[in-house]
């Protein structure tokens, strides 16, 4: 290793000032052009950690490592800090579940994680990190920090069995590997294990050999997860934690990434450092502890340059460098003279060499690409939208123009409430295939999301015109049209999709709301009957359809249906509904029964209140003004309703009119 340069040395005494080297900071590198491009780009930039993927991670095989490229790599780390065994990790493939319940995709799981140990011990490499895996079973939603540090359920601890069988069926076709498997944090999204601490302990603790299973922590990660950051304090007792469930001792590699996602939010969205949501404090409890202290510590932030013009590789590890001083302004100072800051020199980076082959981009898929493309719609459907996410991106990183990773990217975005982003991601697809329904549809979707009605209507009738007999597109123009007023246009739609399918329910709604707005109360009855007969009616649909009895003055079925409602359990407004149907019966007595009923399930319903009001103020008029109980009743429920919604103008002209702000006479 070459001598340490006067330019490192701290200028107190003989103290040689903290480096990315000698704090084993680094990042995952790109192998693109060979392995051993990695180790030199690595030492170019004077690391001292480093993190690879030894293959393609989006395809479950590969070709065997050749001598020669073994050679290169070993060649490349032998002359610095990387000949220290420890220094370098790998990142299996993201397709890897080992705690798949299916049989055949666990077995193609490890076959695939085996073929990556074996690389690993060829080349030399310590740990290579793994996702611990999703157990496909029921989603659990942590809702408060206690259930990090609470037992697992059913479905989460056997897939965590499962993962275990799989690691001894690993370590038993690999005897004697000194490469481990690094179990990493995890967000917690979809059936995603390993967000608890106490997920990665069973599994060590259920191996059969557990010295070969170490972990990976991951900052972005567990601030996402919902464990604590944001002090000094919280750091230090989230590290703590670790430390005593999993031990500290056994973390090979620790991912060093910021959150451009709120803490707790259970999303996987990596931010360079102090632009996100973790905080200074979980980066210096790292930084600062002397467990960690030889441990590589990988960023895996965006690549590029920074506003600076320096990469931001470099600004990221400088931040980390410095958050692992104490307190000391001079070692800071030497610090920034060693790695540099946005405002000094900085070394430049070694650009990989150009591929022999000119690349060439497509907007559909290859067959590779499309096998990636099916792990993440699988991934999809059981809400880990993080690894569907991480799937897409690395296809866009390879080819940019793929139009049905835009399509997935949004998709998840979109279902992960980022609509912002996702309209990113669709606008970019629409642009790349103007013919792909999906991404016309989602366009639309997403544009109707971030309520942007009439860009949503346009993109939707693009949809249509691809496929004119799509119900889900018929059914969400009758919705735009409505939200735009345009009731005429939304009819038009709002039958075509129950042409298309008249036995879907919500067609039946959406039809129902349009020939209301139309001014067919009669037509809109029948759609609602019919919604009632085709699935198991909800609150809302009988809510609507004694609206629509009662518009069209058919009190007694408003009632029933009303009644039918409160069978559906205690709803203030339902209560409300039926009031409002017996006062036009002229049932006074049960109306009123009814709006108190409203009241005892929620004491501020105004409506009820204006109910009361009015009964009781007709009860004074009746007695000929004389009894004032009433006439204080009737005043108490007016005042009170206004207290609760004061843009009540008829409730106030019937407070003057009657005079029943005055005291009586």
């Amino acid at each position: 290793m070459a001598k340490t340069s006067t330019k490192q040395q701290n200028i107190i005494g003989k103290t040689v000032a903290p480096s990315a080297e000698s704090l084993w900071v680094g990042a995952h590198l790109s192998v693109s052009g060979g392995l051993h491009l990695a180790a030199e780009e690595a030492k170019a930039l004077h690391f001292g950690g480093l993190q690879i993927f030894t293959r393609n991670q989006r395809v479950w095989s590969t070709p065997p490592l050749q001598a020669d490229e073994i050679a290169a790599f070993r060649a490349a780390c032998a002359d610095s800090v990387f000949a220290e065994f420890g220094r370098i990790v790998s990142h299996n493939s993201y397709l890897v579940n080992l705690a798949s319940p299916d049989e055949e995709a666990r077995a193609k799981s490890i076959a695939c994680e085996c073929a990556e140990l074996e690389r690993c011990e060829q080349l030399g490499i310590g740990a290579s990190v793994a996702h611990p895996g999703a157990h496909l079973g029921a989603p659990r939603k942590p809702k408060d920090p206690n259930d990090l540090f609470s037992e697992p359920n059913g479905d989460e601890l056997d897939g965590l069995r499962r993962i275990a069988a799989s690691l001894d069926a690993v370590h038993a076709q690999l005897r004697g590997y000194r490469v481990r498997v690094a179990l990493e944090t995890t967000t917690g999204s979809g059936t995603n294990l390993g967000y608890t601490f106490r997920h990665l302990a069973i599994i060590r603790d259920l191996v059969k050999a557990p010295e070969r299973v170490a972990f990976c922590i991951d900052t972005c990660h567990i601030v996402s997860s919902g464990y604590g950051h944001a002090t000094a304090k919280d750091a230090a007792t989230t590290l703590a934690a670790f430390d005593k469930i999993c031990g500290l001792e056994h973390v090979a590699v620790m991912h060093m990434n910021d959150s451009k996602a709120p803490a707790a939010s259970r999303r996987d969205l990596h931010e360079h450092i102090g632009h996100g949501s973790c905080g200074k404090p979980i980066f210096e409890a790292v930084m600062q502890h002397p467990k960690l202290a030889r441990v590589p510590k990988a960023l895996e932030t965006e690549k590029g340059d920074a506003p600076c013009g320096k990469s931001w590789d470099l600004v990221n590890a400088n931040a980390l460098v410095l958050m692992a001083r104490a307190s000391s302004v001079i070692l800071c100072l030497s610090a920034m003279l060693m790695l540099g800051g946005c405002t000094g020199s900085w070394f430049k980076r070694t650009p990989a060499p150009k591929a022999s082959q000119p690349v060439v981009l497509r907007t559909e898929p290859s067959v590779s690409e499309e096998e990636v493309l099916v792990a993440a719609d699988r991934a999809m459907a059981h809400e880990d939208y993080d690894t569907a996410l991480r799937l897409f991106r690395d296809l866009l990183n390879d080819n940019p123009t793929l139009a049905p990773a835009y399509v997935g990217m949004g998709q998840a975005l979109l279902a992960e409430g980022d609509p912002q982003r996702a309209e990113t991601a669709f606008a970019r697809a629409v642009k790349l295939t103007p013919a792909n329904f999906a991404a016309q549809f989602g366009h639309a979707e997403v544009l109707s999301a971030l309520g942007r009605c009439s860009d949503a209507l346009d993109a939707f009738r693009r949809a249509l015109a691809i496929r004119p007999l799509d119900f889900a597109t018929n059914l969400a123009l009758a919705k735009t049209y409505l939200e735009l007023d345009q009731a005429s246009n939304a009819l038009i739609f709002a039958r075509k999709a129950v042409e298309i399918d008249p036995t879907d329910a919500a067609a039946q709604i959406q039809l129902a709301e349009a020939l209301t707005q139309a001014g067919d109360g009669a037509g809109a009855i029948r759609a609602y009957e019919t919604a009632v007969e085709l699935a198991e009616p909800s609150k809302e649909l009988l809510l609507a359809l004694v609206q629509a009895y009662g518009a069209q003055k058919r009190f007694e079925e408003a009632v029933n249906t009303a009644q039918v409602l409160l069978l559906l359990g205690a709803d203030a407004n339902a209560a409300e509904r039926l009031g409002w149907a017996r006062f036009r019966l002229g049932r006074f007595d049960e109306a009123l029964a009814a709006y108190e009923q409203a009241l005892a399930i929620d004491p501020n319903h105004w409506p009820s209140l204006n109910g009361v009001g009015v009964l009781k103020l007709n009860t004074w008029i009746q007695s000929e003004k004389r009894l004032d109980a009433a006439r204080h009743e009737a005043r108490n429920a007016f005042q009170k309703s206004l207290q609760v919604n004061a843009d009540q103008p008829k409730v106030t002209a019937l407070l003057i009119k009657f005079r029943l702000s005055d005291d009586p006479r």
